[in-house]
This record gives structure tokens, sequence and C-alpha cells, in this order.
């Protein structure tokens, strides 16, 4: 085989941001399977460099000469970049991959603009792309596995890469680690609803707990799993096992269904700092929080409770909100989550709106059985920003008021101060005071507010929320001309739309023409 120059670029954000907290904290941002694959190249013989993309810098100017293939890792909110740098790579014949969520959700799409789109990959699949690297044009091939890889280079074998992704400045550095793949849960909006959970080695795991203790005085290690709490006294006894107490501190996801008081207590003292609980809706997967029984007011209670006393243990407790469920109806939600707020001053809360990403979920062949999928350009979904799916119990401007007011009284100057109160520790204290300042309430609403007021006021606007018309608005094509710059002259003829419905295709279905109600 002949030995390749192999670039793997890791896009982690869309343009550069000057927010004190993207700039000091993106290299925590950096995905594990791009490190995977690079180490998969080295393994084969291959020459390997490494770019971790944080919007800081001239991306083409990072690309090293002479590379023969580039892989390129991407969200669905980044996806308009990495079709632009394939583009540029293209034009100068460099051949280029595309892997990471976009690639999983939207691979006609992608096919378009790369050689080959990976999806689920392992070590055997990517040994046979290299073995028949070519151009593939005009459309590229998609290649998947149907399981995610059984085994994962560790740590150790990572870890220049991790070096290389610290290079920013870096005011706290975490190391990502996962112990398996997709999720005992069946949440119809997940991308991981249909992956069986399966766990990784507990052998690997602890060489790389000692392995980190080798490197760096008291690591921070970051769980990537889609639910921490799967298997979780298992992994706290192989921590038990090799890190001395208060050696390594640690942040997971993990579902208040998992959470009793007694594994917080384990949690707590085998040094975890921050637990991410996704509570969603209050009329819905209570599988997630243990309130499969309660919904509205009474689930407000119990998880409120739920969430006070693990902050009593966790000093950090970061939960996520789903924002546009078929379940939520009137402002009743949203009201709910502002006593919740109020009941568990500690909890940071993090909003997520409804996007329905091709074949990403279940859900989304519903939405698009029903014309319900907006053609927004990739860009503009990152979930804090945009909902692509008509609100079926809003109108638009309905769904808007009511999350610029949540937004508003979620980071307002009283609820913000007694957030700050609420968590003792320090350096969790005044990061959550950073990022709420610098990429938190203020910016979010901003957005929202003018969507709001172009939906008012502009009638084209209005015509492309009402699916009127595809035609993109001009506000969100000029957004992308900012962002990507001097890419903006690179990013292929026809980029900017997609089939919102291409599943259905895939499917042989056809789209229902009209928006359906019931």
């Amino acid at each position: 085989m002949k030995r390749l120059h192999i670039c793997i670029i890791d896009l982690v954000f869309i343009a550069p941001n000057h927010a004190w907290y993207q700039r000091l904290m993106y290299g925590n941002y950096m995905s594990i399977m791009p490190q995977v694959v690079g180490v998969w190249c080295r393994q084969e013989g291959h020459k390997v460099s490494y770019i971790l993309y944080g919007g800081f810098t001239n991306i083409l100017k990072e690309i090293p000469d002479g590379v023969d293939l580039v892989f390129i890792s991407a969200f669905t909110f980044t996806a308009q970049l990495a079709y632009a740098i394939s583009n540029f790579l293209r034009s100068r014949g460099i051949v280029t991959v595309l892997g990471g969520p976009h690639a999983r959700c939207y691979p006609e799409d992608a096919s378009k603009y790369f050689d080959f789109v990976v999806g689920l990959a392992d070590k055997k699949l990517i040994c046979q792309l290299l073995t028949g690297v070519y151009r593939n044009r005009p459309r590229g091939i998609c290649l998947s596995n149907n399981s995610q890889p059984l085994a994962l280079p560790g740590i150790e074998e990572r870890w220049e890469f991790i070096e290389k992704a610290f290079c920013s400045p870096q005011l706290i550095k975490v190391v990502p680690i996962i112990k398996g793949f997709g999720c005992p849960y069946t949440c119809d909006f997940c991308i991981d609803a249909n992956i069986p959970y399966q766990q990784l080695d507990l052998y690997q795991i602890k060489e790389d707990f000692k392995f980190l203790l080798r490197k760096r005085k008291r690591p921070r290690i970051s769980w990537y799993d889609p639910n921490f709490g799967v298997g979780l006294n298992a992994v706290v006894d192989a921590i038990e096992e090799v890190v001395p107490p208060n050696s390594i501190d640690f942040v997971a996801e993990c579902s208040l269904s998992f959470l009793s008081e007694s594994k917080v207590k384990r949690l707590k003292h085998n040094g975890f700092k921050v637990i991410m609980p996704s509570i969603e809706t209050w009329y819905g997967y209570g599988s997630k929080t243990g309130t499969e029984s309660y919904s509205g007011l009474d689930k407000v209670k119990q998880v409120a409770e739920h969430i006070n006393m693990i902050q009593h243990y966790i000093p950090y407790v970061h939960a996520n909100f789903l924002l546009g469920s078929d379940a939520d109806e009137g402002p009743v939600p949203f009201e709910l989550t502002k006593l919740f707020l109020d009941s568990a001053p500690g909890v940071c809360p993090s909003f997520t709106l409804l996007n329905a990403l091709g074949r990403g979920a279940p859900s989304n062949i519903d939405y698009m059985r029903v014309n319900r999928v907006l053609p927004f350009p990739f860009h503009m979904l990152h979930s804090s920003y945009t909902l692509n799916v008509r609100p079926r119990n809003y109108t638009w401007i309905e769904f808007y008021d009511h999350i610029i007011d949540l937004i508003n009284y979620s980071f307002s100057a009283r609820v913000l101060y007694r957030r700050f109160k609420a968590i003792k520790m320090t350096v969790p204290r005044w990061m959550n005071l950073l990022m709420t300042l610098s990429v938190g309430g203020s910016g979010i609403t901003s957005y929202h507010a003018e969507v709001r007021r172009l939906l008012l006021t502009d009638q084209r606007f209005r015509s492309f929320f009402e699916q009127e018309t595809n035609e993109i608005p001009d506000f969100f094509i000029e957004r992308i001309r900012k962002d990507l710059g001097p890419l903006w002259a690179w990013l292929p003829e026809g980029a900017l739309q997609h089939d919102p419905n291409a599943q259905l295709r895939v499917l042989g279905e056809n789209l229902v023409p009209t928006f359906n109600e019931s």
C-alpha cells in the first residue's frame, strides 16, 4: 500500500468567535473519533497531520502541503464550512472524506461534495477505504457499518492529537474519554435512539487513567458517553481500583434515573465535579428522569428535589431542556421551567430547539411525512438557535415570544445571582458566570428577537417559515457569508440548499403536500 500523507480536521465551530468562554475552552470540544481515525491511519504506516479548528485561524493555511487525503469531521451546523473546504481541496486534486454526525444524518447530500462519506466506522472500514484512495466525481461513495466499533485506541495512543488540541490558550483542559456507544433509551429525537448500547473494555479505560496520572497533575476527564449512567457501578469500580482519591476530576452526562443518592455520594467520593442530566420536557421522556408517572407541575417538583439532592454533593449541575416538542402546548411548559429554576436555583440550564436532521433520529421521518421540516441551510442548524420543525401547537410568533421570555428569565440578574450563590465551588461558579456573560442568554435572545422581528416585518422571510417558498432568506445568506469569510467563494454551487425530506425519497415515499395538524 502506498504511504499516504493524511490530514484530519475536526470542525468544532463555524466561524471566528471572540467570546472569552469559547476562546478559552474550544479545545475541550474536540471529538474522539477523528483522533481514533488518525491512530488507525498511523498504525497502517501513513503520515498523519491533525487540526482542531475553532474558527480563530485561516483553516486553509493550516492544512500542510503535500497531503493526499483529508478527513473532515463535521456536525451539521459546520457542514457548509466542510463543503467549502472540501471544494477547495478537490480543486487541487486532493481526495476528501467526510465523517462525524453530518455524515450520518445527510449522506446523500454530503456525497455531492466529498469523494467518500463515512457513517459508523471501525478500523477495518477505514483500512478498506485507504487501500483504494481515488477521486469519486461527481458523486462520492457512502460507506457505513451497522454498528459502532467494538474497541478504540486509548488516550496514550491519541495523546499527540490531544496535546495539539490543547495548544490553544486553554483556561481549563479536559481530556475526552468514552466507555460505551449507543443508549438504552429510545427518545425519538436522539441520533443514538436506534444504536444498541455496548460497553467498551474497562481494562483499556483503567490504562487510560494510569497514563493520565503519569502525564498530568490532577487531570480533568470528560465522559463523552450519551449516558454515563449505563453500567455506572462497573466504571466507578474501575476508578476506585486505579485512581487515588482526589487525583482526577470528572465530568459526565447522566440521566436522573441512574442518580440515586447512594450513587451520587459515590460519584462525589470519586472526584465527579460536573453532572449533566437531560430533563427535556415536563410532558414526556419520563424514563430519563425517573418520573414516568409524573408530568407537569408534579414532575417539576420531583425533578427539582432530585437536582437539589445531587447539587448537595456535586457542585455543578447542568440541565438540558428541549423546546419545540409536540408534547408542549401553550405557555404552561415555559412557566413550569421558570418555576423549576426558582426551585433548583443552582442548576445551569441550556435550551435545545428541536431539530430533525435527516437520518439522525427516528422521529424525523414522521415530521417529513407531514411536511413539517423546513430547508434551513445547514449552517443555521445549531440547536441553540434554530427550530427546523414547524411547531405543532404554536404559531411562529407565539413560539418565539415564549423562548425569548424564558431565556431572558433564565439569565436575568436575579436568577444569575441566585445561581452564583448556589454553586459552592469557586471554579465551577466563575466558569458558569463567564459562560453566561460571553456565550449565554443575551446573544441567543438577540438572535431570536431579530428572527421574530423579521417574521413580522419581512414577507419573504415569513413565507419561508410558513413553507410557502424554499427561497433562503437574505438574513441567513448574509450570516453564512460573514461566517465563512474567504471560504464563501469556495462554497459549491447549490450547497446552500438541501432537500429536507430526502429520507422520504430514499424510502420511496411521497410527501404529504400540506402541513397536517393531526
